[in-house]
């Protein structure tokens, strides 16, 4: 062979190879071109971000590790596919009646019988791994890694470290790690990754500031079922990583022919050392990485939802969101009634006169917590379907689980129109099942949920949408412990956990006192405190998302205030149009919601007083409405309670110009006048 056959050859190889190299590397970018997510697949494989020309994640490594030794996103390409989609999706409850779903997605296949899927929308990435595996596949780990190109501050959700002792129904005790049973999390916030100590995990969503610029990324997951929740700790610096609840080994109350069996939180006492046994054949949760450079887009974020498998229910009328009265967060106190109130008196009378009440000012649910009793439930159904109220039900999720008799059966057949289903206090693979089950056990019988104690969610109120709330928040149940439920918590939450979806807060106070006149309690019949002013109050039930709107305080003490009993009457649960207006983290939110023909915009503010200009240029043009402003009084600082209400006729060229108390807010009703 000649030397120019040899330098041919030479040459040829040189270039095959180099186009082998480049195929191994793979991008796509959003569809308004800001938002870029790269691929490098070499024996494994990593991305990383870019927003503009700026990189926000340096190459960070991502597969599944398997207990045979494979590693799912190491193999070779097969082929790679790239699609845009362009589509509406309806939305049957939530802030916004539409979403526009658009995104440009990669789909790369390996040899091995496994994809990695790759999306690109402006608000943000995701990926997955889809595997097409024989059998069952036992995960020993995931890697999820996320190396930030700068040094930044973290809003950590931080879950407890220590293991307490835990009293099975026998008697035993158990040493239990609460970091895994618990995700109403306050936010820590650290400088930096090596900031936070050892062996500190945190419940996602996790939002980190990028310093000296207005990027904020917010890391958490979609989609999750038959696999354990998304936690995150350190990885050294400059870098975080994902974390998982191991497999359960035991148990608490684990036996079933104990027969208190279904009425016990089942937690986690020992562990395997893997995180999940699953089918080969499946699709994976999202990893969702959230990306804004204005703070008050956090506010109308709904990824998550995107991500998530569509409603699976054929049949959705029955669906029906809306606000509750509820008994337990003021002890069933009632003034003035003729008749015992109080959490240690409930019965068949106190119940009946929430209904009424309920029925009076169009509340469309009525919720009994914990102590009501069947001896009386089945008449009280019957007597609230007559004045067009519904009744919810609490109880423990391993009774709608195990109750030999059927718990969920049960209470359709007396009328009940739905649960709250409380203590799942897991979120390892298979309490990551429940959920759904529920969901699904509920559907046959039209009934619709709250989860109380539950794990964040994932994008389930999009495939389920009967499940109107989760909690997975510090609500206003922790007045009654604690100190943290501040004007700089609730400016802080909407902008990391409600991108997960809607939060049981349950807001509605009318017991406003100053934070030095703030004191925790847990006293039988005394309805207990709450930070911020009455107009920050009020503001959480258009600000905070919640299908499920909970009205916390008594009727009795409502009652006192007729035009606030107007506003929680008419204030919708669900919305037709989400447009946040001026927002910052863990300071302020201003926010508009459309309902109909009206519109109403809600503000807060945290321990600073501020003035803010409402620009009223998102209403229809050539329409006048009727403003109802309330807002707070001079002094409403000093007298939390104390506010004002105003009237007028607004239009869209009209601007507002608001005080904010320390520690207040404001809401706007705006009816279109005919």
């Amino acid at each position: 062979m000649d030397k120019k056959k040899i330098s041919y050859l030479i040459l040829l190889c040189l270039f095959s190879l180099s186009c082998t190299l480049q195929a191994e590397k793979y991008e796509t970018v959003s569809p308004n071109g800001k938002l870029k997510i790269k691929l490098k697949i070499d024996k494994g494989t990593q991305y990383e971000v870019w927003y503009d020309n700026t990189q926000l994640i340096l190459p960070s490594p991502i597969g599944l590790h398997l207990a045979d030794g494979r590693v799912i996103g190491n193999g070779s390409v097969k082929s790679v596919k790239k699609r845009k989609v362009n589509q509406t999706i309806d939305v049957l409850v939530g802030k916004n009646k539409e979403l526009q779903d658009t995104y440009n997605e990669l789909t790369v296949s390996f040899n091995d019988s496994c994809d990695l899927v790759v999306r690109a929308y402006d608000e943000g990435v995701a990926y997955h791994f889809v595997t097409r595996l024989n059998g069952e596949i036992t995960i020993i780990s995931e890697d999820a890694i996320f190396n930030f190109a700068s040094t930044p501050t973290i809003y950590y959700p931080e879950c407890d470290a220590n293991y307490s002792s835990e009293t099975d129904q026998s008697g035993r005790t158990h040493q239990v790690h609460q970091g895994y049973r618990n995700f109403e999390r306050l936010y820590k916030v650290y400088k930096g990754p090596l900031e936070i100590p050892y062996e500190r995990f945190a419940v996602s969503p996790v939002l980190y500031e990028y310093p000296d610029s207005p990027y904020k990324v917010v890391i958490t997951e979609s989609n999750t079922y038959d696999y354990p929740a998304l936690y995150m700790e350190s990885n050294g610096y400059n870098s975080m990583r994902g974390k998982w609840a191991n497999y359960p080994k035991e148990t608490i109350d684990s036996d079933p022919s104990n027969p208190y069996y279904w009425y016990s939180n089942h937690l986690v006492v020992t562990r395997e050392n893997y995180i999940a046994k699953t089918d080969g054949n499946r699709s994976f949760p999202w990893r969702v990485i959230i990306i804004s450079e204005d703070d008050k887009s956090l506010l109308n974020n709904e990824l998550v939802y995107k991500l998530a498998d569509p409603c699976r229910l054929t049949d959705t009328s029955w669906i029906q969101p809306g606000k509750s009265a509820w008994e337990w967060w003021h002890k069933a106190v009632l003034e003035g009634v003729d008749f015992p109130s109080g959490n240690k008196q409930l019965s068949l009378q106190l119940y009946k006169y929430y209904v009424d009440w309920a029925s009076k000012n169009h509340i469309e649910y009525m919720t009994l917590d914990a102590g009501w009793s069947e001896d009386y439930i089945k008449e009280l159904c019957s007597y609230a379907k007559e004045k067009n109220v519904k009744i919810i039900v609490w109880t423990w999720a391993s009774c709608a689980r195990e109750n030999p008799s059927d718990w969920i059966a049960k209470m359709h057949s007396y009328g009940v129109s739905g649960a709250k289903i409380d203590f799942f206090e897991r979120n390892d693979q298979i309490a990551m099942r429940w959920g759904k089950e529920f969901a699904e056990r509920l559907a046959e019988k039209q009934m619709v949920a709250i989860f109380h104690g539950c794990p964040v969610p994932t994008g389930l109120h999009r495939t389920y949408p009967n499940i109107l709330n989760y909690e997975a928040v510090r609500g206003a149940e922790c007045n009654f412990w604690e100190k943290t439920l501040t004007p700089e918590y609730h400016t802080r939450f909407p902008f990391i956990r409600l991108l997960a979806g809607p939060a049981d807060y349950t807001p509605g106070s009318m017991r406003s006192v100053t934070q030095d006149e703030f004191r925790p309690m847990d006293i039988d019949n005394t309805p207990p405190m709450s930070m911020g002013t009455r107009s920050h109050e009020l503001s959480m039930f258009i600000i905070y998302d919640q299908w499920m709107a909970y009205l916390c305080d008594s009727p009795t003490e409502y009652n006192k205030y007729p035009d606030v009993l107007d506003f929680l009457s008419k204030v919708p649960a669900v919305w037709d149009k989400t447009l946040p207006l001026q927002a910052k983290l863990s300071e302020y939110i201003v926010t508009a919601k459309q309902k109909g023909n009206d519109w109403y915009v809600g503000g807060m503010t945290n321990w600073d007083a501020r003035s803010t200009e409402v620009n009223l240029s998102f209403l229809k043009d050539n329409v006048s409405y009727q403003a109802t402003i309330f807002k707070d009084a001079p002094n409403s600082y000093e007298q939390p309670k104390e506010y004002m209400v105003e009237k007028r006729t607004v239009d869209s060229k009209t601007i507002l110009n608001i005080n904010m108390a320390k520690g207040g807010g404001f809401v706007i009703r705006l009816e279109a006048e005919n």
